[in-house]
């Protein structure tokens, strides 16, 4: 028997590694590589959220790239030629090979094609409005459909850029960790026996608040709920977590020790 689409000895050749026998193969839509970018941003502009214009060069089809081509059998897709092997009287191999110039099923590219003098593609200026949503964190994708590079015969991939947060920062204290913010103080001894109030301005200019009394021990940690960075979800804030470090003197003078034995001396064990 020739070959054809319901020749019963298709699914039995394909066992042995003889693709493309008994009938076309499917090709699935292929696509351009996806381009992917750093996106650097604040903590600031993570805690807010943002909105801006970008700009990215591409290469996009030339204008005129249908005039380029030309009906071909023997291509079955973007870069795939199939040639035809024959096994035994009868029995036919069908053996896909890598060809550049066959840019879609049944299309060649012409060679020297003068509608399109500087090839198949052409470099072009491409603009996103980015939407940085409030609470995105270190490493977060934001992508954008078929945006990279065009290819004939090919889907544009997608343009993604990966959120990567400044570190070191010299316009605050904060470091994070998911949705939890924190920041280490420095006290004096004396607020640290006494008590004290830290205020402070968060990353959007309001003012915090937090009261601390009796005796704070060094490297002591105080959770401040709902103060840390703005949730995904949209529900609400993580917590703030302060640690304190309490700042010794380095020398005391006679009369400050004088003063110091004389309050807390009856303290001792």
């Amino acid at each position: 028997h020739g070959v054809g689409g319901g020749d019963p000895f298709g699914s039995i050749f394909e066992q042995f590694g003889f693709r493309g026998f008994g009938g076309q193969q499917q090709t699935r839509e292929r696509k351009t590589p996806n381009v992917e970018m750093p996106l650097r941003l604040s903590l600031k502009q993570l805690y807010l959220g943002a909105t801006f214009e970008i700009t990215y060069v591409r290469e996009v089809l030339c204008s005129s790239w249908r005039e380029c081509t030309k009906r071909s059998q023997d291509c079955q897709g973007p870069g795939i030629k199939v040639r035809s092997q024959q096994l035994a009287p009868g029995f036919v191999q069908q053996v896909q090979v890598r060809d550049d110039k066959c840019v879609g099923r049944g299309e060649m590219w012409k060679s020297n094609c003068k509608a399109c003098p500087n090839g198949k593609t052409e470099p072009d200026n491409v603009s996103v409005s980015v939407d940085v949503q409030k609470g995105m964190r270190n490493g977060e994708p934001i992508t954008f459909s078929e945006v990279a590079d065009e290819k004939v015969g090919h889907t544009a991939g997608d343009l993604v850029l990966i959120i990567q947060e400044q570190k070191d920062d010299p316009s605050h204290s904060f470091t994070r960790e998911n949705d939890d913010l924190y920041l280490t103080v420095e006290i004096p001894l004396v607020d640290a026996l006494v008590g004290f109030t830290h205020k402070f301005l968060h990353l959007d200019g309001h003012e915090v608040t937090v009261p601390v009394s009796g005796v704070t021990e060094c490297d002591h940690v105080k959770k401040v709920k709902g103060e840390g960075m703005p949730r995904r979800s949209g529900n609400g804030h993580g917590d703030l977590f302060i640690t304190f470090e309490v700042d010794f003197p380095e020398e005391l003078s006679q009369e400050q020790r004088d003063g110091i034995e004389k309050i807390l001396g009856s303290m001792r064990k």
